[in-house]
């Protein structure tokens, strides 16, 4: 009964809130017209929306601390993380920077979310259409060129066996930082599919554990590289979080 309760708290806060940040943004933004300003001012928007949320319900630190927890980070980089809840791309927001999210295209018909997205400039992909695929990699180059960071899950789909602590990764992500020289930053995020269960409506608030990488050099390595040592790398993280947790 109380899960019942605190889920139906969760989401009217998280959509009511996430209606009157967007309404402000759209006050503060009137007769801006430069849209790459507009799209990096609504994701600083989105971030504080985000962390406030966890916040209150997963007891995150404030925004200010963990950019502090973050502040080994560069100015840009490409994010990368395990997937294993729908609210992981609320859960991200712990890196405490603005990002462009890379996102299956159907999750623009969510409501608050889906919003955020067009205001943010994310870049949407369609499963299983290469041309889409193709598309969504000329956007992430894009987006790049003019400095923004990216969030990009590179299981590709959420992970949902739990003897596999990590599923198989895709390449885009790696490609992109061997191409650009944009470092890799890993984030792993700790049983998020215990907080929100796949095929459940109710969610098991509890304070969330996470852990941030340093930043994996891309300048002149090959993707392949990349990809083996970000797999070591979260798979090491994943593997330190669970010692913490026993102990």
């Amino acid at each position: 009964m109380l899960r019942t309760l605190f889920t139906f708290i969760f989401w009217s806060f998280f959509m009511l809130s996430g209606l009157i940040m967007q309404l402000i943004f759209k006050i503060k933004t009137i007769g801006l017209t430069d849209e790459a300003a507009r799209q990096r001012l609504a994701q600083h928007f989105r971030l504080r929306w985000s962390v406030r949320t966890l916040r209150i319900f997963l007891g995150v630190p404030d925004l200010e601390n963990l950019r502090k927890k973050v502040a080994h980070l560069p100015e840009q980089f490409i994010l990368i993380s395990n997937h294993r809840s729908n609210l992981d791309p609320l859960l991200v927001s712990v890196i405490g920077r603005p990002l462009v999210f890379l996102s299956k295209k159907s999750v623009l018909k969510t409501p608050v979310v889906g919003r955020w997205m067009r205001l943010c400039g994310d870049v949407s992909v369609e499963r299983g259409e290469k041309s889409s695929r193709e598309e969504s990699l000329n956007q992430m180059r894009q987006r790049l060129k003019r400095g923004d960071s990216l969030l990009i899950f590179p299981e590709g789909t959420r992970q949902t066996d739990p003897e596999r602590p990590l599923g198989d990764f895709r390449d885009g992500a790696f490609n992109l930082a061997s191409q650009s020289g944009v470092p890799i930053v890993a984030l792993v995020l700790k049983d998020t599919d215990f907080i929100w269960k796949k095929g459940s409506l109710i969610l098991d608030l509890r304070p969330l554990q996470f852990a941030v990488s340093d930043p994996i050099a891309s300048m002149g390595r090959e993707a392949r590289d990349l990809k083996d040592e970000s797999v070591k790398t979260m798979k090491s993280m994943l593997e330190s979080l669970s010692i913490c947790k026993q102990s």
